[in-house]
């Protein structure tokens, strides 16, 4: 038996599909768009609920476009995984809603890559070692010799 897309497990963020997306935007817009149908087209709330369907658009948009870059830039890295966090936290707040399937593929991802994940277990590795105050340590200890 064939997974369906949205069975499969994302584990980074380079595993995320344009579907993933679109699937994710799709259910904000919808979600959203209930809650504005509720509010009406006057009003402050009305306005936010207006501005918050596009900040969901903008994101998904530029997620789809930083997607498509064939060999992204640590910045463009880093800017995928906020923005699908992003998204998915959005997402997260209508966990109670019919249609909402936590299990499916609003995965948290924390790295883009396996390589981006070994350099920040290195990192914090090397932070235990040595604490953040080695430097101040060394000088002390270059004094009292």
């Amino acid at each position: 038996m064939i997974n369906s897309p949205f069975e499969r497990t994302i584990t980074y963020a380079e595993d995320l599909t344009p579907e993933d997306i679109r699937g994710l935007e799709t259910f904000l817009n919808v979600q959203l768009g209930q809650v504005y149908e509720e509010v009406g087209e006057t009003g402050e709330i009305s306005f936010a609920m207006r501005a918050l369907l596009r900040l969901v658009s903008d994101s998904a948009g530029l997620l789809d476009t930083l997607l498509r870059v064939e060999r992204p830039d640590t910045w463009q890295r880093a800017m995928i995984v906020r923005e699908w966090q992003r998204l998915r936290s959005t997402a997260s707040d209508f966990n109670h809603c019919d249609g909402y399937d936590h299990g499916r593929w609003w995965y948290q991802v924390r790295h883009f890559d396996a390589a981006d994940e070994a350099a920040e277990q290195e990192q914090i590795r090397q932070f235990a070692e040595t604490g953040p105050y080695i430097d101040e340590q060394r000088k002390r200890q270059g004094q009292a010799d």
